[in-house]
């Protein structure tokens, strides 16, 4: 029997948490796992320690509120390794708290395999030191990551993005269009402010006051936002008030994805979902300013958003911090929605990225590069 320890502390980690134990289990059925993680990784079979839902912080600002939470929970893993009780610890993204569990195991001599990296090439790369003391395998979903690392003098082995394998396409895409469409509109947009309650907080007014702005030009345009089914529904709704061409869903963000004419989307794994659906995308996003200023000075980044960032250019414009006003995005968003040619040339570019980002079964070959290594 192998025995897993698993560390998902945010809710993208998880979707791919729950498809990496599902292709292990293909390769070893007597593996059995235990850790952090969501409803998606218990369906799969997980001892659930903590939730992912109650380690999910955004920003400075949020961690220090949350500061003694963390801790505890960050103590009662290490426990959990020092027990010796695992074979092996698998890290998906979560850096703060993750690199922590990996020192702790390598200190206990336990295997650790990190798959989806901590973005170090954005900030704090001196976490390459870690990575390269405490990472057995660093498996990589970004294809600009192994050079990174390479240049650095630490190896990671690209696996593919597990995201490709979450896509699928409605069966009739008109029918599922029509019914986020309101009475009397032709043209959907998407409005996605975030899975995190901060994120929703910071962001969600603004892209309210953009929609009043689309109508006011094109009053044949209808809004459709999908949120996690865990969101403040009521705060939602108050914010949105009384705009019934706003329609909010918690059936999923791919059905929207897949159908809209636009995104107006966060940064972040949401971006690169819509890179894959080949939807024209502007990337909005706010944070509280001491986590943005406490964060500044560390990042060296052109772009923000990671289909720029495969590209090597802007093939969805951003709007940051400042820049993220309604007036901005408004504008920007009515020039592609007022000029088709240029609407196609949007969906042209960002499906680019798509090409970049491998071919299904990365939870596949990640799976068999993390069994094989044990069976050694």
């Amino acid at each position: 029997m192998k025995r897993f320890l698993i560390v998902a502390g945010e809710f993208s980690g998880e979707i791919y948490g729950a498809r990496l134990m599902r292709e292990i289990r293909a390769l070893r059925p007597d593996a059995t796992f235990a850790g952090i993680g969501g409803d998606r990784m218990k369906a799969e079979g997980l001892e659930v320690f903590r939730h992912c839902k109650e380690m999910a912080v955004i920003g400075l600002s949020q961690m220090l509120g949350r500061l003694g939470f963390l801790l505890g929970a960050m103590d009662e893993l290490k426990e959990k390794i020092r027990s010796r009780a695992f074979d092996a610890v698998i890290l998906i993204d979560y850096a703060g708290f993750n690199f922590r569990m990996a020192r702790t195991a390598k200190e206990c001599g336990i295997p650790v395999f990190y798959y989806v990296l901590p973005q170090i090439w954005v900030w704090r790369k001196y976490r390459m030191r870690a990575m390269k003391k405490y990472v057995d395998a660093a498996l990589s979903v970004l294809p600009f990551e192994p050079e990174f690392y390479e240049s650095r003098g630490g190896k990671a082995t690209f696996v593919g993005h597990p995201m490709v394998d979450e896509i699928s396409f409605p069966s009739d895409p008109s029918a599922t269009k029509k019914g986020f469409l309101s009475a009397g509109c032709d043209t959907l947009v998407g409005l996605m402010p975030g899975s995190r309650a901060g994120e929703i907080r910071d962001m969600l007014a603004t892209l309210v006051k953009v929609t009043d702005i689309i109508r006011a030009k094109k009053p044949n345009v209808g809004f459709v936002m999908p949120v996690v089914q865990h969101a403040d529904l009521e705060f939602i709704r108050s914010v949105v008030g009384g705009r019934d061409f706003i329609k909010i869903t918690t059936d999923g963000s791919h059905p929207v994805m897949a159908v809209a004419d636009l995104l107006i989307a966060k940064s972040g794994t949401t971006a690169l979902e819509a890179a894959l659906f080949g939807v024209p995308l502007v990337v909005a996003y706010k944070t509280r300013w001491l986590s943005y200023w406490a964060a500044r000075p560390f990042v060296h980044l052109k772009f923000a958003a990671l289909p720029n960032l495969i590209m090597g250019r802007e093939v969805a414009r951003e709007f940051l911090q400042a820049n993220f006003t309604a007036e901005k995005v408004g504008e920007y968003a009515l020039d592609l929605l007022s000029n088709p040619g240029r609407l196609a040339e949007a969906r042209k570019e960002i499906g680019r990225a798509r090409e970049k980002l491998g071919e299904k079964g990365a939870a596949k070959r990640a799976a068999e590069i993390i069994v094989n290594r044990l069976s050694k």
